[in-house]
């Protein structure tokens, strides 16, 4: 309704999808598929990680055309997007010590994200993968807005997952601030990053990649955590409560 909304009022309208011949698509100016192939389950990993990357495919192009990207900085971008499924398999073979650490917190009533720049909507996304399918309490916080009240949620033993900026950055100097702030609390600290972080109390390594791209990598340990999570607790992955795939009310 929305979408139609839009080009009511004139606007087109472009749409990224995994899904040949759904509603959206046919009703949409343009389309850009994503051929993520079947997602089974209700909450979204593959199609999430896929639409991502279409999304960087969009802005990569309309900053060649609209010239507000360096020749150079798109060649950057463009290797390192090549790279990413390597990457992405190589964050995938080194999860097992997350899966076991995140079973060690499956009767924890709540557990927060912490991110800044690109790091805090991944924050959100894990915070969101982990009430669909853990059924827990959970928030995404922008490091900036710690000390603004998110921090009184911080008790003893409280997990708080913080995804780094990328390493030597100003951000990453502010987050490591931010971790040490919730560390004196009390908290329990899962740090992803690409680099090694001695106040982490436990460290998920994620490849080094250009800082637009750190998403793709960062949100699949948010992913790994939210599924173990939710065996942990005995839940059914793929068909959440309260859920369904197609929602067909406003």
């Amino acid at each position: 309704m929305a979408m139609r909304y839009a080009k009511e009022k004139g606007a087109k309208v472009f749409t990224v999808c995994n899904t040949n011949g759904s509603t959206i698509p046919r009703e949409s100016d343009a389309v850009l598929y994503t051929h993520a192939g079947p997602e089974i389950a209700v909450a979204s990993t593959k199609a999430f990680e896929t639409q991502l990357i279409a999304m960087y495919l969009m802005g990569l192009h309309l900053g060649r055309i609209r010239g507000t990207i360096s020749a150079s900085l798109m060649a950057e971008i463009e290797n390192e997007l090549s790279e990413l499924p390597a990457k992405v398999e190589q964050v995938l073979e080194t999860v097992e010590p997350l899966r076991e650490l995140t079973r060690k917190f499956s009767k924890s009533t709540s557990m927060l994200f912490l991110g800044r720049h690109v790091g805090y909507p991944t924050a959100l996304e894990g915070a969101l993968k982990l009430k669909e399918l853990a059924y827990m309490h959970a928030e995404g916080f922008a490091g900036g807005e710690l000390k603004h009240g998110p921090i009184a949620l911080i008790d003893s033993g409280t997990p708080v997952v913080a995804i780094m900026p990328a390493a030597g950055s100003l951000l990453a100097e502010k987050m490591a601030s931010n971790i040490q702030e919730v560390k004196a609390r009390g908290a329990v600290i899962i740090a992803i990053a690409d680099s090694p972080l001695a106040a982490a109390d436990h460290l998920v390594r994620i490849p080094t990649t250009h800082e637009f791209l750190q998403p793709v990598l960062s949100v699949v340990p948010l992913q790994v955590i939210a599924y173990e999570m939710a065996i942990a607790r005995g839940n059914d992955v793929d068909q959440p409560r309260n859920l369904a795939k197609s929602v067909t009310v406003e």
